[in-house]
């Protein structure tokens, strides 16, 4: 498939009259095949060779399908310096200059037979280059050939949800072609001669499609796709419930409360970050939530994975128990060893982790008597800055001296995952994964097990008036335009209805979502943790009344 680049020539076709025009050709849409001659009106664009009466030379270039961008010219005549008879143009009096381009415009700048010439590039000069033709703007000169294209016209959206069935017009246009081509999911549908393509195509089930129109010469084709699904609709599985659901030591069920969105796919390293029918999650009879079994999976391995929602945006699972994402990098090995790498060059955004046959915690203390609540002894505590390793397993090396100090209890400033690395942890942004920076979670683990065995309580501030934009409940309904969370948002406000004090993203805790969220969230802690109590961050929070 032809690159296409985000720059626009400065260029202006042949249209009766030459002056009053920075370039224009003769053929007036030249294809690469072409011998054309080139005229530079002097007079115009940045007019640095206005009146000159000297020699003028072409520092010219081309710009390929093999191009990175409009910077990166191919096959350049002559160096700045260099002034060869190839490249000198002839006075046409009058600030016009002529420039001929031949046998063929391929020939002329040495471009192999594979390698597609899409722009013809310019900057006019004097002998030593000390004036300089170049546009309006001081830029180098484009000027886009007439080649080989073809873009598909109808449907107007490269992914959409069909219904079973549906009928989809399919309308293509082409330049330069022979013949054009129809696929769906690389079988041949229709082919036609010329410049244009119309058919009729009924929605297949299955999952996600892809249609592909190819258009083709004698030496060259290029494409345009479009993907579309058919929804699935299955009850959700007995037993399981929004996140990540082990099944046995090589599945997973993955489930997505999403309403009102159209298609789901899992995309991970299991299958190569690439959206598929075989990944595409089924939806729910009510439309709240998707689905999908992941099988095969290697016992003990962990796996990197997101949602693709609609097609367009990737979020990590809320519900997960760990993250991957950018700044990992800047986490050492000695406080987590064995992170895994972000994969930057598959995804953006913060990614999910996913792991069967997890060995459990075994627990030294599994019924804890908790101090009395009346006489707790409460020592507030911020990882980060309490010893210089910033680790759980540090801090159990510390436990000494909070018992002799006679605390009875804990509290942990927010563990749960934040931006960043470096925080007090009132940004949350994951609910249910401990924060890297401090270490792993068996490590956390043990340091809840170590401060039983001496009687002391833990209990942790939770930040549940508000989350921070890398949440993927926000990104999930997010308004764009407003630069907030979207009125349909089932966990947040659009606008919190406490300004004066006012963090984040604020949680509509009048929304059931949000109340079974928040239960959630405290369940999890307590069992998975066995964490002895909360404290909760901006409690007047916790309402829609200022």
């Amino acid at each position: 498939m032809i690159k296409r680049f985000g720059f626009i020539a400065v260029i202006f076709f042949l249209a009766g009259s030459v002056m009053g025009q920075l370039i224009v050709t003769d053929p007036a849409t030249p294809v690469e095949t072409d011998s054309v001659s080139v005229y530079f009106d002097a007079g115009e664009g940045d007019g640095g060779l206005k009146g000159y009466t000297g020699d003028v030379w072409a520092h010219t270039g081309v710009i390929t399908n093999e191009s990175t961008g409009p910077g990166d010219w191919k096959y350049v005549i002559a160096g700045w310096s260099q002034n060869t008879d190839k490249a000198k143009l002839t006075s046409l009096g009058n600030d016009l200059w002529q420039l001929k381009i031949g046998p063929s415009i391929k020939e002329f700048y040495g471009v192999p037979d594979d390698e597609i010439v899409t722009h013809l590039a310019f900057v006019f000069r004097n002998s030593n280059g000390s004036r300089t033709g170049r546009d309006v703007n001081g830029a180098d000169i484009f000027y886009e050939l007439a080649n080989l294209s073809v873009e598909i016209v109808l449907p107007e959206k490269d992914w959409f949800i069909a219904e079973e069935g549906a009928r989809i017009v399919i309308e293509a246009k082409a330049t330069l072609a022979d013949s054009m081509f129809l696929y769906h999911d690389g079988d041949l549908v229709i082919e036609t001669a010329g410049n244009e393509l119309s058919f009729v195509l009924g929605a297949q089930p299955g999952g996600k499609h892809d249609v592909e129109v190819f258009a083709r010469d004698s030496k060259n084709s290029v494409s345009d796709v479009f993907s579309y699904a058919v929804r699935e609709t299955f009850e959700l599985p007995a037993g399981v419930r929004d996140g990540i659901n082990y099944i046995d030591d090589n599945a997973v069920i993955l489930v997505l409360f999403a309403p009102a969105k159209d298609s789901v796919n899992v995309i991970g390293d299991f299958n190569n970050w690439e959206p598929g029918a075989g990944n595409l999650m089924k939806n729910t009879p009510d439309g709240n939530r998707f689905w999908l079994q992941v099988d095969d999976l290697e016992p003990g391995k962990e796996y990197l994975f997101q949602y693709l929602v609609d097609g367009y945006l990737q979020v990590a699972d809320p519900y997960t128990q760990k993250t991957s994402d950018y700044n990992d990098q800047f986490i050492s090995s000695a406080t987590y060893p064995g992170l895994l790498r972000y994969p930057s060059n598959e995804t953006v955004d913060i990614v999910s982790i996913l792991q069967t046959a997890q060995e459990p915690y075994q627990w030294k203390v599994e019924d804890f008597d908790r101090p009395d609540r009346s006489n707790l002894v409460i020592y507030e505590l911020l990882i980060r800055d309490f010893t210089a390793a910033h680790d759980y397993k540090t801090m159990i090396d510390t436990l000494d001296y909070l018992e002799n100090l006679g605390v009875t209890a804990i509290e942990l400033m927010p563990p749960s995952e934040f931006e960043g690395n470096v925080s007090w942890g009132y940004n949350p942004s994951f609910y249910f994964a401990p924060d890297k920076f401090y270490g792993p979670k068996e490590t956390f683990k043990a340091f809840v097990d170590a401060c039983h065995e001496r009687g002391i309580a833990v209990i942790i501030d939770m930040v549940l008036n508000h989350a921070y934009g890398k949440n993927p409940m926000v990104r999930l309904y997010w308004d764009k335009d407003k630069n907030r969370p979207a009125a349909n948002n089932p966990w947040f406000n659009a606008v919190s209805p406490n300004p004066v004090y006012s963090w984040g993203y604020d949680f509509n805790h009048e929304s059931e979502e949000t109340k079974a969220f928040v239960d959630s969230v405290n369940r999890f802690w307590l069992q998975e943790y066995n964490i002895d109590g909360f404290r909760f961050d901006f409690t007047k929070g916790f309402t829609n009344t200022p």
